[in-house]
């Protein structure tokens, strides 16, 4: 019973705090995210302290230290932004959040539906992956993301309600392999973030760092001849965005080095996003334990 009370209770803290956000007028609450952008950068050690060791790991001294805060500060910016947009989204047509971004080389993906090819999107917790996936799903058709599921019930069936008003089918972690095979043969397309940690996977590098990452998008790929098509979404300021599709992967066209093809074409999705994230660090989520796999200790340390 105290279970179901709390959850109530949260969900009733849910719907209060969006409704807030909504009726809010759209310049005081581009003040108020940065606000809480700074309060978090400020205030929020534990995460701080976590991606510091990242940065630290990944650059060492070859950026200065106030190039690291700066790179940590306006990745929680680009973080509450992209909350917003998760919070706004669920709420608005199509039309007003085609407004909010444009979209590069979108006849990329033009392209793969043209030639009838199945279609694997991947991306990272980087910039504003909470709009891009429901702006390619209006404009290109439906997708099917793999995503895990929320302790709440009920915060979790509105969740899944908004997705589905955007054309977006939730699937569990737990069975995504069955999820990404139905989702090709009711001819959707797949998404997957691809940068989280996970206790298990192929073994790769990460920003020049061994870590594992999933392999489910190189086997989806190859076993259903699917093209995978990355793409980033860097925050220009509030509620306006610009969505990259990169060039994409292409499994009938990539000359393999190895019998190993699965870890092969994993590393080479994880070597774009490497190379997204170097070239334009401050829109990736630094405060997360990504490296935790083969360096727990980085963690441990304290950071000044």
């Amino acid at each position: 019973m105290y279970r179901v009370i709390k959850d109530y209770f949260r969900l009733f803290l849910y719907n209060t705090f969006i409704f807030i956000f909504l009726i809010t007028p759209k310049f005081i609450m581009e003040k108020i995210l940065i606000f809480f952008a700074f309060i978090a950068y400020k205030f929020n050690k534990k995460h701080l302290k976590i991606a510091r060791a990242n940065l630290e790991i990944v650059y060492g001294d070859t950026i200065s230290k106030e190039r690291q805060e700066e790179i940590i500060y306006n990745s929680y910016k680009s973080l509450v932004f992209n909350m917003y947009e998760f919070i706004e989204n669920q709420n608005i047509t199509k039309e007003s959040m085609f407004k909010k971004a444009n979209i590069l080389n979108k006849e990329i993906i033009e392209k793969a539906f043209k030639d009838n090819r199945k279609i694997i999107y991947i991306t990272a917790h980087y910039g504003g992956w909470e709009i891009t996936l429901p702006y390619i799903a209006l404009m290109f058709g439906e997708i099917a993301v793999v995503n895990r599921r929320m302790n709440n019930p009920h915060i979790q069936d509105k969740y899944a309600k908004a997705r589905s008003k955007n054309k977006i089918t939730m699937l569990e972690k737990e069975s995504a392999a069955k999820g990404m095979i139905k989702a090709f043969k009711d001819d959707k397309s797949i998404a997957v973030v691809i940068d989280q940690h996970i206790g298990s996977g192929i073994e790769i590098d990460f920003l020049g760092i061994k870590d594992l990452a999933t392999d489910s998008t190189s086997r989806m790929a190859l076993k259903f001849d699917a093209i995978i098509i990355p793409i980033f979404t860097v925050n220009n300021g509030f509620r306006n965005w610009t969505i990259e599709v990169k060039e994409p992967i292409d499994v009938r066209n990539i000359e393999f080095k190895s019998e190993d093809k699965i870890k092969e074409l994993t590393q080479i999705q994880n070597d774009i996003v490497s190379k997204q994230i170097f070239e334009k660090p401050d829109f990736w989520l630094w405060q997360h334990k990504r490296f935790k796999e083969f360096n727990k200790n980085i963690y441990k340390k304290k950071k000044n």
